[in-house]
């Protein structure tokens, strides 16, 4: 009989969604859990917070890491971008300690050259992380691409030991084996409504399998990890330049001023119609507000035309987000507006929530 005791852990929408809390859950919560497998690109990072508020950002390694019996591979679906991995590598050896991380042998190294590719070809939204050029290398056999050859106690391992290893916990009725996920199910390559604003590879379990070279029929099932209010990327490149990356099908692109309104009042985040709060909303506000708003900022808002932007086409739901990303800036995120009064509300503090990615650092969109 085929002993089934793979689970996998999925981001079921696109992106973002707390897989690292549920997958550092699970870890910590068993004892038995043999083994942990990442194909995994610096293109997604998963953020876990241990009990003590210390937050660890984990790309290439599997979360499961922090428990200390489990043991880490990192499979031939994966790509390593070398400065990237040492940097994790040092913030996680709290967690790793002298244990092994095995590493397939067909695992690529990701090199300058593919992220400037990427920067120069792809325009439909891209962390820029070299991930799916390394990938198109190793698919066309690129006799100069590179391989991972070793860093540390994570050691480069044939073919044939990575899956003898393997099975060795897939054999055992009394352990788990767990696959870790990334990026989203929306954002897969074949599967999503949102073609070409994807990510370079297919998000699914079937995928994870195959990319760990294991068999469907040791699959025991699927933990998805969804969040209520969908995010994408933001439209601006760390180089600030506005690309379009993609839309959430039918739902409204919100403004994290909508976002922190709704959590403060308890109300779906709608179209607020502010002008029904007591206002300084006029020209001379406005004014003060583009004067002190990044440009960054302002492109956030108003796009790559913000500086043609016209003073009667400003609303107060715009004013509301400059003076949000103005205090952003400034480290503030808890303040009193001076654009609408909503003193009405008992306590008038509004508290900024809005998230940056984990990769790009910058604020995310949301849906």
């Amino acid at each position: 009989m085929i002993n089934r005791n793979v689970v996998t852990i999925l981001d079921g929408a696109a992106g973002s969604c707390g897989k690292a809390k549920v997958i550092g859950e699970f870890a910590n919560e068993r004892n038995n859990l043999g083994a942990a497998i990442t194909n995994c690109m610096p293109n997604a990072g998963h953020t876990y917070v241990d009990k003590k508020g210390n937050s660890y950002v984990f790309q290439n390694i599997p979360v499961a890491a922090v428990n200390e019996q489990t043991e880490l591979f990192i499979g031939p679906g994966s790509a390593i971008d070398t400065e990237l991995f040492r940097k994790e590598y040092a913030l996680l050896e709290p967690f790793l300690k002298n244990r092994r991380i095995y590493v397939h042998e067909l695992v690529p190294l990701i090199e300058p050259h593919h992220k400037e590719y990427e920067k120069m070809y792809v325009k439909s939204g891209s962390t820029f992380k070299g991930c799916g050029a390394v990938m198109r290398d190793k698919i066309m056999r690129d006799p100069n691409l590179r391989f991972f050859s070793g860093y540390k106690n994570a050691v480069r391992v044939s073919n044939e030991e990575y899956l003898n290893r393997i099975y060795e916990h897939l054999d055992n009725p009394y352990e788990y084996v767990l696959l870790e996920g990334a990026q989203g199910c929306d954002l897969s390559l074949n599967h999503s409504s949102n073609y070409p604003f994807v990510t370079s590879r297919n998000v699914s379990a079937s995928q994870l399998l195959a990319d760990s070279g294991i068999s469907p029929s040791r699959h025991l099932g699927t933990i998805l990890v969804i969040r209520p209010f969908p995010i994408r990327i933001s439209n601006i490149t760390n180089d600030h330049k506005v690309i379009y990356t993609g839309w959430y099908g039918t739902g409204k692109e919100l403004t994290w001023t909508q976002i922190n309104l709704a959590a403060k009042c308890g109300f779906y985040p709608i179209e607020c119609d502010f002008e029904l709060y007591p206002n300084n909303f006029d020209d001379g506000l406005k004014m003060e507000l583009l004067s002190k708003a990044s440009k960054v900022s302002l492109m956030q808002i108003f796009g790559c035309e913000f500086e043609q932007v016209n003073l009667a086409d400003i609303t107060i739901l715009d004013a509301l987000e400059m003076e949000r990303l103005i205090n952003k800036e400034k480290g503030i995120r808890e303040y009193i507006s001076n654009v609408v009064d909503f003193s009405d509300l008992g306590d008038p503090v509004i508290k900024d929530l809005s998230e940056i990615t984990t990769v790009t650092k910058m604020e995310r969109r949301i849906f």
